[in-house]
């Protein structure tokens, strides 16, 4: 009963964000005079709709996926209400106003997160050998490193990649001690055996609380960190391919989601944030059917002063569609395949 509960509730997380891209699309059409045909959550036949002031708003039975139709927007139709009559700019607006929504989204998760249970800095625990570089320095367990050569060090799985990057002939590491911060010049950090630079402590994660303007402005910090991963996972494609298990589809996100439930509400804050920041990248991707190859083409009408024609944007989104259908069953049997041990 639990592990249904939790699957019952991971889809209306995964329905919310999906609901707060399409709302950004929706508000920003609005404002800018677009007619909108339907704004409905879910996939399949409706469950419930109404019309109001010429708008259709449904909820379809299966809740993943979502809609807001514009009046001519994937078709060769060109009148004074339809999508494509409006300006290039005013388009990339709409287009981008959903990945923009979720965002913000993932702000207001990560504000919460902060201001209710605070983050994870790095805290030292203890010296990884005698005489190391940090303790030569005058580092002492207990302290938290907050900069490194004045860099500051946002989120705990940031600190070892910061180390590997200063320079290992003398480094300026900053830490708090007491709720001081105090400067401290670590000298002969590279380790000529192990190839890299080694401070020679022993770390760990530990929490730190923030106030409510206090966790508003490291908010961005946390949600950009995340938006830096994402685009290190996105580069890491092109270098190392893609393993079994690093992309996940529709069932695999509902079963993350739900343990993430099972787990606590501070798993599904920091959860809620990651993956609304990944919906946002992953739709501005340049790819076809997809909010961010729909920009490509504003923008190439843009530079050209005239559109695409209508028929072979179509045709680019069309075939986009369904080599991403082909994608979401491909990941679908994969993380069936993976929960069943396969």
């Amino acid at each position: 009963m639990e592990n249904i509960l939790s699957i019952v509730v991971a889809l209306l997380v995964l329905s919310i964000f999906i609901f707060v891209h399409e709302l950004g699309h929706y508000g920003a059409g609005r404002i800018l005079g677009f007619k909108i045909v339907e704004f409905s959550i879910g996939m399949g036949p409706a469950l419930l709709k109404k019309d109001k002031k010429g708008i259709r708003y449904s909820v379809r039975a299966f809740p993943i996926g979502g809609m807001c139709k514009f009046y001519g927007e994937d078709e060769a139709v060109r009148n004074n209400e339809s999508f494509n009559a409006h300006k290039p700019w005013k388009r990339m607006i709409v287009t981008a106003a959903g990945p923009v929504m979720n965002i913000l989204f993932a702000l207001i998760f990560a504000i919460v997160t902060l201001t209710v249970y605070g983050d994870y800095v790095t805290g030292i625990s203890s010296f990884a050998e005698d005489s190391s570089p940090a303790q030569s320095a005058g580092l002492m367990p207990g302290d938290t490193i907050y900069a490194i050569d004045g860099k500051r060090i946002e989120y705990y799985a940031a600190a070892v990649d910061a180390i590997r990057r200063a320079d290992g002939e003398e480094a300026v590491i900053t830490v708090e001690r007491n709720g001081k911060k105090l400067d401290f010049v670590v000298k002969d950090m590279y380790n000529p055996e192990k190839g890299y630079n080694f401070l020679g402590v022993n770390i760990e994660p530990v929490r730190k609380h923030y106030g409510l303007f206090e966790a508003i402005g490291a908010s961005f910090a946390y949600i950009w960190s995340m938006i830096m991963e994402m685009f290190k996972f996105l580069g890491s494609i092109f270098t190392k391919g893609v393993q079994k298990g690093d992309v996940m589809g529709p069932v695999g996100t509902i079963s993350f989601i739900g343990q993430a439930v099972r787990m606590g509400f501070e798993s599904l804050l920091r959860l809620g944030s990651l993956i609304s920041v990944n919906l946002a990248i992953v739709n501005l991707l340049p790819l076809p059917a997809l909010d961010g190859g729909r920009i490509v083409f504003q923008v190439v009408e843009t530079v050209r002063g005239k559109p695409v024609s209508a028929e072979k944007e179509g045709m680019v989104h069309f075939v986009g569609i369904i080599l991403l259908f082909a994608l979401i069953i491909f990941l679908t049997f994969n993380d069936i395949s993976t929960m069943f041990g396969g």
